[in-house]
Order: C-alpha cells, then structure tokens, then sequence
C-alpha cells in the first residue's frame, strides 16, 4: 500500500546558508543561526536553542545575504533584509531549533 501525502509548499525550496537573525518586536536578538533552504513564501532555519525564543507565532527575521544589485557583483558584498513572519513549525535538535518560517511582509 503507498501512501501520498499532498504537498503543501507554494514554491520551490533552495538549499542556502545565509546568517539570521530570529528578533522580538522591539528588535532584541532571540536567537542567531543559518538558512537551510529559502523559497520565495518561506525559509528553513536552524537556530541556537535559547529559552527567549518562542516556538510558534509572529517574530521578526534578519536575513544577510549576497548583494547583487550593483554593476559588478563583489564575493564580499552583502544586504541584510527583514520580515515580519510567522512560525510555522518548529523542532528541537539538541543545542539547535529547526524552524519552517513563512514570510507575512517584507519589511523597509
């Protein structure tokens, strides 16, 4: 007997392994770590493991990642982009926390 689970993704998923931040709604650090994966709805993250940082709900995202936006792409350039953004899930991993994370907006 096979099973079929329907997928729920939007769109395609990228591995990557850009720098985040995971920030409350006064901008404090909750936790630091890296992508996983990014899609253009949502990102993978794998964060430190901190006892301020929720495990559901809204919380604000900082991702660094390669700037492309000038003439000539520089290795050493980079942006840092925020989100507001909502926990979809979330999963213990020892020392770290693995959180699907869904962008609500793009924030200025």
């Amino acid at each position: 007997m096979t099973v079929h689970a329907a997928e729920r993704r939007r769109s395609v998923r990228t591995a990557a392994a850009y720098p985040v931040s995971i920030c409350d709604r006064r901008g404090r650090v909750l936790s630091r770590g890296r992508t996983a994966n990014i899609s253009e709805n949502g990102v993978f993250v794998l964060v430190g493991n901190s006892r301020a940082l929720p495990l559901s709900g809204q919380v604000f995202l900082q991702i660094t990642v390669p700037d492309a936006s000038g003439r000539q792409f520089r290795r050493d350039a980079s942006r840092t982009v925020r989100y507001a953004c909502r926990i979809v899930r979330s999963q213990s991993l020892g020392r770290f926390v693995g959180m699907g994370i869904e962008f609500v907006r793009k924030l200025a």
